[in-house]
């Protein structure tokens, strides 16, 4: 087996660990996306349910009622910070995947590159043989007539 056939195996294992790679990159970006969702729920609950307050304490409301409705705002704004603290996790732990990845792209990449270096020497050296027996053939013809 020529030197070239035994780092393809090298080269597939490679792949196996980018493939990886790319697929947890591929889950944090999905779970990044379904926390940025959940963050703009929130914002968008807040949104209406200080619409409502608004709406509410124009047309007059009990104080007790504006303290709950308020108190409901100030829990989805807390709900939203830690939402958005979540989210800063997921974006941290989304630019550790991606380095990861281009580490093991870059690998990857460069063991190509090693074994077409390799294949191309290889090819030469067969040509260099081919040539060499070529040579002989034909030196052994001209000294046999």
């Amino acid at each position: 087996m020529s030197r070239s056939k035994r780092l393809e195996v090298v080269e597939r294992l490679a792949q196996q660990r980018e493939d990886q790679a790319a697929q947890a990159l591929a889950q944090v970006r999905t779970q990044l996306d379904v926390e940025q969702k959940r963050l703009d729920e929130l914002f968008e609950y807040q949104a209406e349910y200080q619409g409502y307050l608004d709406q509410q304490s124009s047309q007059g409301i009990s104080i007790e009622q504006w303290r709950r409705t308020q108190g409901f705002i100030d829990q989805l704004g807390s709900l939203a910070q830690r939402q958005q603290n979540a989210i800063d996790s997921w974006r941290q732990r989304e630019q550790q995947v991606l380095a990861k990845w281009r580490e093991l792209y870059q690998k990857r990449k460069n063991i190509a590159q090693f074994i077409g270096k390799v294949s191309m020497e290889e090819l030469v050296e067969a040509d260099k043989k081919e040539q060499k027996a070529i040579d002989e053939l034909v030196t052994q013809r001209f000294h046999s007539n």
